[in-house]
Formats: structure tokens, sequence, C-alpha cells
């Protein structure tokens, strides 16, 4: 196959798009300590919030600190999502973990996810705090892995409409999205609001360039910004352009404008995008979408635990 220079431009630009991505979703990993301290920290908050000064029930059961197994089992199928996480903080709390599912793997009604084995007490102290983050994290990226499949992995972003911070953005990557900036620190993003305090601060963009940062990315919500930022930027590359609350139609002619003043631009589409309309604004020829309802309206994927002999 014989590529002109707009289709190897398109190449070199999905490349750098996907390596931008690519270093952030390596850093939501237990491996990575910054990430693991995280998690260490939400999921002993919540716990703490969960058993307050202890658990008076187990306390009065005849032998709390009896060896048993317990079993996680799904009670609906989905992706299972935060079984590191859950590994990892249990183990922390003398829980072994004797088996469980891998993360982004198909669990199905009535299949066990985990395996447990501890002193009674510690394990039905972590219960529900452990079932909750599975939840969560397993809802997630159930919902992220129906959107993969209908319009493609990668293809889509998460947003910073996320309760739990960096594990509802782990478990929309584990479900085949990405995961956007990790936080406000991370890269720059200059949205409507700063733009609003400094009309012209997208401008400064490359200044924060020279400082080592690698994410550049201005949201346009007119025509008007949206090429000039293009036009500042031309030759350029390193620089996401997020075109805000433009409806498909829009975006369809808009997309090719942009590009022929600046063809090294990536472009992602948000505002009001959801899993139903997601694929009309990638046919619109933006590269990627981000969707807020990924994680502030995601539903559990119910697990319970069931401890044995």
């Amino acid at each position: 196959m014989i590529f002109g220079a707009k289709n190897l431009q398109r190449l070199g630009n999905k490349f750098f798009f996907l390596k931008l991505f690519e270093s952030q979703i390596a850093k939501l990993k237990i491996s990575n300590r910054e990430y693991r301290k995280f998690a260490e920290k939400v999921l002993g908050l919540l716990l703490e919030q969960d058993s307050g000064n202890g658990d008076s029930t187990t306390a009065l059961l005849a032998n709390p600190r009896k060896i048993v197994e317990a079993r996680i089992v799904a009670k609906s199928g989905g992706i299972l999502a935060g079984g590191e996480e859950v590994e990892f903080f249990a183990t922390k709390k003398g829980v072994e973990i004797l088996a469980r599912k891998k993360d982004g793997a198909e669990v199905r009604r009535g299949e066990e996810a985990l395996r447990l084995k501890g002193e009674a007490g510690r394990i039905l102290l972590l219960e529900r705090t452990v079932l909750n983050l599975l939840q969560r994290m397993s809802g997630i990226a159930t919902v992220s892995n129906s959107l993969a499949r209908k319009i493609g992995r990668r293809k889509f972003a998460a947003t910073r409409k996320t309760p739990l911070g960096l594990l509802d953005k782990k478990a929309v990557v584990v479900g085949g999205g990405l995961p956007h900036r990790l936080n406000l620190n991370d890269q720059i993003l200059v949205k409507e609001n700063h733009l609003a305090v400094d009309p012209d601060c997208w401008r400064k963009i490359l200044s924060a360039r020279k400082r080592g940062s690698k994410f550049f990315e201005i949201e346009a919500d007119s025509e008007k910004l949206a090429f000039e930022v293009a036009e500042f930027f031309r030759g350029r590359k390193g620089l996401i352009l997020l075109l805000d609350n433009f409806a498909p139609a829009k975006l369809k002619s808009l997309v090719p404008k942009i590009r022929k003043i600046n063809p090294k631009i990536i472009l992602e589409g948000s505002g009001g995008i959801t899993a139903k309309n997601a694929k009309a604004f990638l046919k619109s020829g933006v590269d990627f979408v981000s969707i807020g309802e990924l994680t502030h309206s995601a539903r559990v994927l119910d697990f319970s635990l069931e401890v044995f002999s």
C-alpha cells in the first residue's frame, strides 16, 4: 500500500497520540509508587469510615482469629477491575490472596473472581471495603469495555469527574479507554475558565513546553479560537485541541478546516458525549472523545463475599 503525505502525517500523529497516553497508563499500576500510595490511602480511608472504632459484631465471635477461606463471587457478568488493588490492600492487612482472575478478564455470574485466606476477623473487617472497590471499578470497566467493542479501544477517555480519582481512571483503562490527565499537575490543559481569567494565556503554552511538560491541550468552544490555536501552532506537534460542545455535524465541517491549517494537531471531541452518540462524534474525524458518564454515572458490578472453612 502506498501512503500519501497526508496519510503518513496522520499515522505520525496517531503514533504520537498513543505514546502520549501510554506514559499515563503505565503510571496506573500498583508497581508505581505514587499510584500505590494513592490506592492505599483511599482504601485506608474507606476502611476507616466503615470500621469506625472496630467491628463490634465480629469481636463477639467465639474465635475471630480462626483461619478461614473466602471467595468473592460475581452476582452479574462483566469485566473485572480492581483485583490488583484488592490483592495489594488485603495483603497489607494480613490477608492472603490464594487466586484471582486477571483485571480485564470477563467474569460470569456465579463465577469466583478472588479467593482469600486469613483470620476471620480480618476478612470480615475488609469485606465491604474491598467489595465496594471491586464493584465500582468493575462496573466502570464493564461500561468502558462495551464502548471499546462498539467504537474501538483507546478511542475514548475519562474525564476528571471521578469520585475515586485514579482508581476510576484505572478502571476506564482496564475496559479499553484512555485515562486523560491523571491530575491537575500532571500536564497542561487550558480550559474555558482559564481563558475567562486570562484570555491570552493559551499562547504561553510554549514556555511550559520548555519546562518539560509533554501534554498540552487547549479547549476551544468557538470556531474562531479553534482556528487561532491551529494557526499559532502550525507545524508543531505535541498539541491537543479540545473541541467543546460542537454537534457532530458541525465537527464534520470544522475538522477538515483545522487539519488544513495544522495537519499535526490532535483533536479531541468533548461535551454532551455519551456511549450512545460517541460513534457519531468519532465519524466527524476527531482522534478521540472524552466521556464523563463513564465514571460519574457508572453502575456497579455486584459481588458478594462468602466465607467457608
